[in-house]
């Protein structure tokens, strides 16, 4: 795989980074880009961070040598072994495969960024960020960041864009949009949950004129790490010298979370997006995230506070909603804090869920 003729331009879109991409995965030369909308042109400079990150797991996947003609940070490029040393260990069906890049030192911009969707991870270390921000020792976030992973359009995509950015207008940050097409590039041969964390650092290397630190939203708690594509181990392997990428929120759980922001007033339950099955700022009420984060709001005392999901939660619903394995772990816990506030009836209609997806754990229960 060779990524060269790295070019920088504007388009009616706004300011595009883009480089050419010589692999079996693009046999017809398609350009790996990044575009941030209302962008300046120091924000993006000309180089390979970017890139590499962006496409180290497909090449091992396809068991393909990485050579990039661009200048890549010293640091990045050393602990790219490391990222292919997790990435092996975790997932057999990745190889390793020979980096070959100019290595050069990187200053980077001031700014700092937050990954953002509204959805529970980023609302609750946005809701941590705001509180934290007249401490003399703490450097705020200033720009909220939403990447376009889906390359969506329409009116419900515009409407997300504007409630996010009423979000950043209440919380006094700035919101950054970014279209890219690397995760229809990559998705040949990159399974989004194990690539994910690759393709937010890919985004914010491709800011570092402007970024000197960006924090990616956690999705699990310390307590129970399974491998990731974001994760404590993986996110900050992708900082240079001048930009530092930060696994941020892992010290709560995802009920945690949503108690934290059930108690936060309006803004985060007015906006709140956590749907993996319906359009673009809208949920649908059925799927896991949503029964998920109705069953935290019902035990927060919060049911029928969020306009944005329905209001009453329905048992029956609960007790047959597909359970993929990726949300075992966050179930479980809820299943423990219905216990423990006394709502045998939620712990009950949760461990059904669990069983009707092989949960054998909660089988011999």
């Amino acid at each position: 795989m060779i990524i060269d003729d790295l070019a920088r331009e504007w388009t009616p879109d706004g300011l595009r980074l883009s480089a050419a991409v010589d692999s079996s995965l693009t046999p017809s030369g398609e350009r790996l880009h990044f575009t941030v909308h209302d962008g300046e042109p120091e924000w993006m400079p000309p180089v390979g961070d970017a890139f590499l990150a962006a496409m180290m797991m497909p090449a091992m996947a396809l068991r393909e040598d990485v050579r990039v003609h661009a200048p890549v940070s010293r640091r990045l490029f050393r602990s790219a072994f490391t990222i292919a040393d997790i990435y092996t260990a975790w997932w057999p069906h990745l190889h390793s495969v020979e980096l070959e890049a100019p290595v050069a030192g990187r200053e980077s911009g001031d700014a700092v960024g937050l990954f953002f969707t509204a959805g529970v991870d980023s609302f609750y270390s946005l809701i941590k960020d705001v509180a934290r921000s007249t401490a003399s020792d703490w450097e705020p976030v200033t720009h909220l960041v939403f990447v376009n992973f889906e390359r969506q359009t329409g009116a419900r995509y515009e409407h997300l864009l504007e409630r996010l950015r009423h979000v950043a207008s209440r919380t006094g940050k700035r919101l950054l949009v970014v279209d890219t097409n690397v995760r229809s590039m990559s998705e040949p041969t990159a399974f989004w949950p194990e690539y994910h964390g690759a393709a937010l650092a890919a985004v914010a290397l491709s800011l570092q004129g402007l970024l000197r630190r960006c924090l990616i939203a956690a999705s699990h708690q310390y307590r129970h790490m399974p491998p990731l594509g974001s994760h404590p181990l993986l996110d900050n392997q992708f900082s240079t010298e001048g930009l530092e990428i930060v696994h941020d929120g892992a010290e709560a759980t995802r009920a945690d979370k949503i108690f934290r922001l059930a108690s936060e007033g309006d803004l985060p339950l007015d906006n709140l997006c956590v749907c993996w099955s319906s359009e673009p700022g809208h949920n649908c009420g059925r799927c896991q995230k949503c029964v998920g984060t109705m069953v935290a709001l019902e035990l927060a005392g919060a049911s029928g506070k969020c306009p944005t999901l329905p209001g009453t939660l329905d048992l029956e619903v609960v007790r047959a909603v597909t359970m993929p394995d990726g949300i075992k772990l966050a179930t479980r816990a809820l299943v423990s804090e219905a216990e423990n506030r006394g709502r045998h009836d939620i712990a009950d209609a949760l461990r059904e869920a669990l069983r009707r997806a092989g949960d054998l754990e909660q089988a011999d229960r």
